[in-house]
Order: structure tokens, then C-alpha cells, then sequence
């Protein structure tokens, strides 16, 4: 099943993002915490049993974050393809999540098996 998060007709987990280890703080321990790519922001969560996501931009970013037990890698419309193939091959736990702010690439994750969605509204790096 194809997993959406942050898409208004649909209730699921909240995705929180952060920049800092500072900014976990502002959030709910039910959420999940994600962030682009930062070995001290993922040392700190894993250490702290913080689920948390993290925006990857090349295959040592992926296989770093995944091995560091992410549980989602979130990725561009330009590197979804690559990563969900990586991860099928390498039987990742963590789940590959497209980055979009259009609801037309549900149906691009459907036809390319991409694990999952995240909706966003504000910027990324």
C-alpha cells in the first residue's frame, strides 16, 4: 500500500520539519521529525528513540540515512526512481517518500512503485 502523509483528505502521522536539534523541541512526541541530511541531527535522534525521516540527495546520503534506521528517506521528483530502486535491492526497512507539493504524483509514485507521498507546503533546500 502506497502510504500518504500530509495530504488534507487524508488523517495520518504529522510530519514535522527541522533544521535544528533546538526545533525538535517545539514538537509533539507523536510526531515524526524530518530533515535534510545531518549526521548530528540523526545521531541525536537515533540516540533519543526519535522517529524521523530525512531528506536525501545522492545514493551516500540514502545508504547513510538508511543504515542509521530512518524510517522514512524522503527524496526529489529527480532521485525517487534511483532511491526506490536501491532500497527494493537492498531490502531497506526505512520507506522512500516523494516530496511534493502536487497531488498529480500520486499517480507517479503508483507507476514507479514509490513507497509513499509527503505533501509539504513550506521550502526546502
Amino acid at each position: 500500500m502506497m502510504e500518504i502523509f500530509g495530504h488534507n483528505f487524508i488523517q495520518n502521522s504529522q510530519f514535522f520539519f527541522i533544521s535544528k536539534i533546538e526545533d525538535i523541541k517545539k514538537t509533539s512526541s507523536n510526531c515524526v521529525v524530518y530533515f535534510d541530511f545531518d549526521k548530528e541531527i540523526i545521531t541525536y535522534c537515533k540516540n533519543q528513540g526519535i522517529l524521523f525521516g530525512v531528506k536525501v540527495k545522492n545514493i551516500t546520503e540514502l545508504i547513510l540515512a538508511s543504515a542509521s534506521n530512518a524510517k522514512f528517506l524522503l527524496v526529489d521528483k529527480n532521485f525517487a526512481k534511483e532511491a526506490q530502486k536501491i532500497a527494493n535491492e537492498y531490502m531497506f526497512d526505512a520507506k522512500i517518500l516523494l516530496l511534493s507539493k502536487n497531488e498529480e504524483d500520486i499517480e507517479f509514485c503508483a507507476k514507479n512503485g514509490i513507497d509513499g507521498i509527503l505533501f509539504y507546503e513550506h521550502k526546502h533546500q
